[in-house]
């Protein structure tokens, strides 16, 4: 299915401001657009979600906290146009009584043919059961720290996570050839996303560690998670992070300097 040009045009818009921040190119998730039908004319309408896109480095600059620009492109007559901008936290589609209804965070929207109006909230379709993740699962070293180990993931060979005294959590990851001396990591889970840098710690040592503000952050969310991690290398998908042992390896091995709730 070919993209209407506003979609390309965003991407530019997108791609010109991660390279004046990053100097480097923003990769794009499978949700970064969906098709929806939002209009009578049975041609598919285009939601554009920002949050689906990584741009390494500065992901964060794009959106406002939890909040990243949404852009809707709906047909007309002749092509398409760009008939709504908004910033939102979590983005839906649902099928409402003869046409899709979009839904941005606690709010849901119709198109009216002229503008988009709020509509009574349709409800969520039903979600099947997670299955017990599979794999490897986590580990808990106890020689010479206690350490929370993952299991490999496609490039990374593992994240570490471990007490380095009583206040600094450390997070650490290992990979399985060569990389830059700074690596960024995306981890997503539960409509949670983090994208956090990890810098090569020594060159004596192909490890690379989170900063003392980003490993707190990659901690709870890895022992919250409860289900697999979407991980991410430099805006490369890596797949999702199984999950099995992993809480109780965390909560041992990071109990006397983060509290995990």
């Amino acid at each position: 299915m070919a993209e209407p040009p506003e979609i390309a045009q965003i991407r530019g818009e997108l791609t010109a401001g991660c390279r004046a921040r990053s100097g480097q190119v923003p990769s794009f998730g499978p949700n970064f657009v969906r098709v929806a039908n939002l209009t009578p004319d049975a041609r598919p309408d285009f939601v554009v979600d920002v949050s689906a896109m990584t741009c390494p480095g500065a992901t964060g600059a794009f959106c406002r906290g939890r909040e990243c620009p949404v852009h809707v492109i709906v047909s007309f007559p002749g092509g398409y146009r760009r008939v709504l901008e908004r910033f939102a936290e979590g983005v839906d589609i649902r099928p409402g009584a003869d046409r899709d209804v979009l839904v941005l965070g606690h709010e849901a929207l119709a198109w009216d043919g002229n503008l988009f109006v709020a509509v009574p909230m349709p409800p969520a379709p039903a979600v099947a059961a997670i299955p017990a993740a599979t794999g490897p699962a986590w580990r808990l070293e106890t020689a010479p720290r206690a350490l929370a180990a993952s299991p490999p993931l496609g490039m990374v060979r593992g994240l570490n996570l471990y007490c380095d005294g009583p206040l600094n959590p450390v997070a650490e990851a290992a990979f399985m050839g060569p990389m830059p001396p700074r690596v960024d990591i995306t981890l997503e889970a539960g409509g949670q996303r983090l994208q956090v840098s990890f810098l090569r710690h020594s060159p004596l040592e192909a490890l690379w560690r989170a900063d003392v503000h980003g490993a707190p952050e990659v901690a709870r969310l890895l022992a919250h998670a409860g289900t697999p991690v979407e991980l991410a290398v430099n805006g490369m998908p890596q797949g999702a992070l199984g999950m099995g042992g992993a809480e109780a390896a965390l909560r041992q091995a990071l109990g006397r300097c983060l509290r995990l709730r």
